[in-house]
């Protein structure tokens, strides 16, 4: 009887071995919403087009660079800051729908996986849909789910995107 459950232990951590359990979502706190119909946000409703958020310089604002590399600032209205405030994952937020998912918009966080640090964010090539980490050289491809395509690397984290028209919420 004891080699038997001894047997069953062991047949069990074999199967259960090469699960793979890790989550696709970040555990990195994300609170973000925009109106997707107004610009730079329109942008993201193109297949292959990006844009990217992250905090800016000082509190009540934060950095937009749209699909074509340009950047800007935008100030966050009083009432938004208090009612529900922004955060914006480990290194900000790349949002966008990818040419080769499911056609609706992705969110993923702007730091490099494998590197782990807000300091690290993936460089974009907006012409072909990649991102790059300048620390590891990992390359990632936005257009299909943020996965490694040279090096090697977990995909890029996503974050849950509700789609509640023109409205959209990036949350986890």
């Amino acid at each position: 009887m004891k080699n038997i459950i001894r047997y069953l232990i062991i047949l069990s951590a074999v199967i259960f071995a090469g699960c793979d359990s890790e989550s696709q979502y970040s555990i990195y706190r994300v609170n973000f919403v925009f109106d997707k119909s107004i610009h730079p946000y329109i942008q993201v409703n193109s297949y292959g087009q990006f844009i990217c958020i992250k905090n800016g310089s000082t509190a009540g604002q934060y950095k937009i660079t749209d699909a074509m590399g340009n950047t800007q600032t935008v100030n966050i209205p009083e009432i938004q800051m208090q009612m529900n405030p922004f955060h914006y994952g480990l290194g900000g937020l790349i949002i966008g729908t990818p040419m080769n998912c499911d056609g609706n918009i992705w969110a993923y966080d702007w730091a490099c996986p494998t590197c782990d640090n807000r300091r690290h964010r993936v460089e974009i090539d907006y012409t072909i849909g990649h991102a790059k980490c300048p620390n590891c050289a990992t390359i990632f491809d936005l257009n299909s789910g943020g996965i490694a395509i040279e090096g090697k690397s977990r995909p890029l984290w996503h974050y849950r995107v509700y789609d509640n028209a023109p409205n959209v919420i990036i949350q986890n």
